[in-house]
């Protein structure tokens, strides 16, 4: 059994130049899988074949198509290239779909390649000549342009040395792919082994996986089970990003999932209608806001619809932010690389980037939208810091980590511990479960400090306001809230749900002293009775008389029952006279005797039992009432 080097190498190039032929050369392996492929000629789906490295190595090599109407196939390859192959036929020089596949590379975020000369035997040198300077005109400027140079021949073999060891050298170069985080792969094909079961092939662009582990089809409500993990061929105990795999898996059938599908770790994707890019164009003629395209991203194919974020349209190699808004569902993460094609004619109309995926509508031209679109593409291959922009990006709402984990991609419990030094520095705020950044938080500490200013306001006499008040004028999670009262010096809390301004005291005047007094004396007195208290009472203005009534109950000395107010110690005797009552009848209540036992009338006694019911005292059953327990103490 072969190890494998994560890196894959790619061919592209126009119809009929050779890459298949190549292909065979170096593998040894017949690219064209499909009866259909073989007999027209014609590479139609992706091609894998391993290529045996000069270290002993195995690398994929994958074969995309190159003909116009299958230019789809060929994204889904280019999308998992490392080292592109660009193929040149010497007797045709460069064609249109030689510069389509190419634009296309350079949109896919390709960085390394070769340029590869094929059928240098149909030619004589005056014509190879043209060829090359064909070729020199064409990578002028790009990533090819000081890229190595190999003429070769297919049918003869001629030049075959020459381009292993060019090829043996830029795959040394090539850093492996990154292994960890979670499994990602975008399907390529479905069938069905018999023997075996569902089988899904494609290659990882992240994590590992083996057999036993769990995996969902993301956004199709499916769970798979891993029976089974082959790399070019062979059995093996594990399958890595960069890696050409095939899964057997079981929980579906083969007509169950689709290419275009992603199968990944559970929980940490999630498919979505609307996708932000970062989007640079290519196509000759302008893209307009809304216009009708088809996105291709992983493996997928969508049809949508192109909302300009910052400009009503944007010409041949300028750069913008897009919402791409689907007709379907897609799994995109952001980084991945994607492309947009015309929806009616397939031009190739540009790509770029993904930035996030979500369901609500970016509103075009606000600067939080673009901002925050700036922030994610700088915060690309970080995914710490484009955790931290997407809390940013929450607000005051916060975000949990298994959000944050459908964002970035990473685990909940290893975001927890990623983020933890910005929650020690205070750059990040737990709320409960959810993390909101400082600033967010800070405008919700000054909405509280305004809330409880205007509380105090409102209740001049009180020395602390209820919170459920301050609540009531925010438009904020409670658990935030809790969170901005803990953090922010400048007001304190206590218990009963009460908040002041950090050691605010209410100021009372002498005459309003004199009626709190003439309020507590009559209402001590008064008992199961008590008068009315109002404005024309207290001989204060309505709203002193107000503040003074609620600063009374506030601290626990007189208490509402009903329409009623009576004091505490009042309230106290009658609910000893309702218990004992009560215990005299084996729990019974006898409500014309209790009357005449309070000294009042069905005006005061029916609200007395109501407020006793609430308490837990009484139990009301129809016309009559029972204690709660015979054996209730005061």
């Amino acid at each position: 059994m072969t190890g494998i080097r994560n890196v894959i190498v790619g061919t592209a190039g126009h119809i009929d130049h050779g890459k298949s032929a190549i292909v065979r050369r170096l593998t040894g392996v017949d690219p064209d899988r499909l009866a259909e492929e073989r007999e027209r000629g014609m590479t139609i789906d992706l091609g894998f074949a391993p290529y045996a490295h000069d270290s002993g190595a195995t690398v994929g090599l994958i074969d995309v198509p190159g003909h116009e109407r299958f230019i789809k196939n060929m994204v889904a390859g280019a999308t998992s290239v490392d080292i592109v192959m660009l193929v040149i036929a010497a007797d045709d020089g460069v064609m249109p779909q030689t510069r389509e596949h190419f634009a296309i590379l350079e949109l896919l975020g390709v960085q390394r390649g070769l340029v590869v000369i094929n059928k240098i035997d149909l030619v004589d040198a005056d014509l190879l000549d043209l060829v090359r300077l064909d070729v020199d005109a064409l990578v002028e400027g790009t990533f090819l342009e000081e890229a190595p140079r190999c003429e070769v021949s297919a049918t003869t073999g001629a030049g075959f040395d020459p381009l292993r060891t060019t090829l043996d050298a830029l795959i040394a170069e090539v850093p492996p792919h990154v292994d960890d985080g979670p499994f990602r792969l975008p399907i390529q094909r479905v069938f069905s082994a018999k023997g075996h079961g569902t089988v899904v092939t494609g290659v990882p662009v992240s994590g590992r996986i083996a057999p036993g582990d769990k995996l969902e089809v993301v956004g199709r409500d499916i769970e798979l089970r891993v029976r089974g993990v082959q790399a070019y061929g062979e059995a093996r105990e594990v399958g890595r990003a960069g890696h050409s795999t095939a899964l057997n898996v079981g929980g579906a059938s083969k007509d169950e999932v689709h290419r275009g599908d992603v199968v990944a770790s559970p929980g940490l994707f999630a498919a979505r209608r609307s996708v932000s890019v970062h989007y640079r164009h290519v196509d000759e003629q302008p893209l307009k806001n809304r216009a009708a395209v088809r996105l291709h991203v992983g493996t997928a194919e969508i049809l949508g619809q192109a909302v300009l974020l910052d400009a009503d349209r944007i010409s041949r190699g300028e750069e913008s932010f897009l919402q791409l808004r689907l007709d379907d569902p897609v799994t995109a993460a952001p980084g991945d690389r994607y492309l947009l094609r015309h929806a009616a004619s397939m031009a190739v109309l540009g790509g770029g980037s993904v930035l996030a995926a979500g369901d609500g509508r970016l509103k075009r031209f606000k600067e939080r939208v673009l901002r925050e679109a700036r922030e994610r593409l700088d915060a690309q291959g970080d995914s710490v810091q484009l955790a931290r922009v997407a809390v940013a990006a929450a607000g005051r709402r916060g975000a949990t980590p298994e959000q944050l984990a459908l964002e970035t991609g990473m685990p909940p419990d290893t975001l927890r511990e990623a983020l933890a030094p910005a929650l020690d520095a205070g750059e990040l705020v737990a709320a409960g479960p959810r993390l909101v950044d400082a600033e967010a938080m800070d405008e919700v500490s000054e909405e509280v400090r305004a809330a409880v200013k205007a509380e105090h306001k409102r209740a001049p006499l009180l020395d602390w306001v209820e919170l459920k008040a301050i609540r009531a004028r925010l438009d904020v999670d409670d658990a935030v809230l809790t969170a901005a009262l803990q953090r922010d010096r400048r007001v304190e809390t206590a218990a009963g749900g009460r908040v002041r301004k950090t050691g605010h005291a209410a100021k009372i005047s002498n005459e309003q002293r004199a009626a709190s007094e003439r309020v507590l004396t009559t209402l001590r007195e008064a008992g199961a009775t008590p008068p009315a208290i109002d404005a024309a009472f207290t001989g204060l203005p309505t709203k002193d008389s107000d503040a003074l009534l609620s600063m009374l109950r506030s601290a626990g000395e007189i208490v509402a029952v009903g329409p009623h107010l009576y004091h505490a110690e009042a309230l106290a005797a009658l609910r000893e006279t309702l218990l004992a009552h009560g215990r005299s009848r084996d729990g019974a209540i006898d409500i014309p005797a209790l009357r005449d036992e309070l000294g009042t009338s069905r005006k005061y006694l029916i609200p007395l039992l109501e407020h006793f019911d609430a308490e837990g005292i009484t139990v009301r059953h129809g016309d009559r009432r029972t204690l709660r327990s015979v054996d209730v103490s005061s």
